[in-house]
């Protein structure tokens, strides 16, 4: 049997990646093959039709130029999906993508299986076009589940595919010291934060270690001041995971990495600062920012932890915030409020059963 995937981010990547190990341990005859990043190539046993590594974007100026980058490669994939013998297509996140991929999918007779569906962490609302798209999604989220299940589609909530992914480590008990920086996946996001982390860190009494997309690593090399932190491969198994459970903090840019350290229990301070191309984009087209922008704090509605966004993402605030979330107090809200969303995310075994809901299509 043929799965293909098609994963666009690096969070995408990691799921990807996990499903697929999962998928040839339970039958390792299957072919895997699709788009996503360098972990997906490593456990992919045919040869991809696209590296999506780089195509991340967070402005439409940025949009346009990915675009160009995923056009190239878009008409490979239909061209994939229509010459081979339909299997099962497992499109990750990556809505505007994925979306026209799956029709194209269901034209050329395939199964569709939605892992992770764009949106599924809104409360109000799912993609309208998901349930005549799929035979099957598997979401992270609860309430997602629900909302889908009126729209029509056969929905399955398993948990959350982080849990079953890092469960090893946050099972693990370790030693914790430092402090873990994620300065994003994006090479944009360590252009906009590293400048204003360099100044606030200096004189940050304990060591730090940051877990980084390979391909940033030369750049950290170049543009991070102190020398007594560790630049760490972030692609690596568990590397993500590891450095979070072993700090006693985080300063984490906003994304999938805000729930990893909440599943990590690690107390943290989230940051995110575009460039001023990117907020006067934002201003034009009337873009207001949302009441919060972290995932912990999105899934609780309301805040947990501190979220230094923009114009308060300075120097002396990054450094102020920092101390007084490793307060007793400050400590003891966040865990408390981590527990609670570690009971919303679910069981630890998301993995396996979409894996087995997939070989049973």
């Amino acid at each position: 049997m043929d799965v293909l995937f098609c994963a666009g981010e690096a969070s995408g990547d990691l799921y990807a990646a996990s499903l697929a190990s999962e998928l040839l341990r339970l039958d390792p005859t299957i072919r895997i093959g699709g788009i996503g990043g360098a972990r997906f190539a490593q456990v992919a046993n045919e040869p991809l039709i696209a590296d999506s590594s780089k195509w991340g974007a967070i402005s439409i100026v940025q949009s346009f130029r990915e675009g160009f980058k995923v056009l190239r490669h878009f008409h490979a994939f239909k061209r994939a999906l229509r010459s081979s013998k339909p299997g099962v297509f497992v499109p990750i996140d990556f809505g505007f993508v994925n979306l026209k991929f799956c029709r194209a999918a269901k034209e050329a007779g395939w199964k569709v299986v939605y892992f992770v569906p764009p949106g599924s962490w809104r409360r109000d609302r799912q993609g309208a076009d998901i349930p005549g798209l799929t035979d099957a999604v598997v979401t992270p989220f609860p309430w997602s589940a629900e909302i889908l299940k009126e729209m029509g589609a056969n929905v399955h909530f398993f948990g959350h595919p982080l849990k079953q992914i890092h469960r090893e480590l946050i099972e693990t008990s370790f030693d914790r010291s430092g402090l873990a920086v994620l300065p994003g996946s994006r090479r944009s996001e360590l252009e906009q934060l590293v400048p204003v982390l360099n100044p606030a860190l200096v004189d940050y009494p304990k060591s730090a270690q940051l877990p980084v997309p390979p391909t940033h690593i030369p750049f950290l090399e170049q543009n991070w001041r102190r020398k007594q932190d560790s630049i760490i491969d972030g692609r690596g198994t568990g590397a993500v995971m590891r450095a979070l459970r072993t700090s006693e903090a985080g300063v984490i840019c906003s994304g999938t990495a805000t729930l990893e350290a909440a599943l990590a229990q690690t107390p943290m301070v989230v940051v995110y600062k575009v460039s001023q191309l990117v907020a006067l984009e934002t201003k034009l087209i009337g873009f207001k920012r949302p009441q919060f922008v972290s995932q912990p704090n999105i899934l609780l509605q309301r805040e947990v932890v501190p979220e230094l966004i923009q114009e308060n993402f300075t120097v002396d605030i990054l450094k102020r915030t920092l101390d007084e979330i490793q307060t007793p107090a400050a400590v003891e809200k966040q865990l408390q409020g981590f527990e609670e969303i570690s009971d919303l995310l679910g069981g630890t075994d998301c993995i396996t059963k979409t894996a087995e809901l997939i070989l049973g299509l």
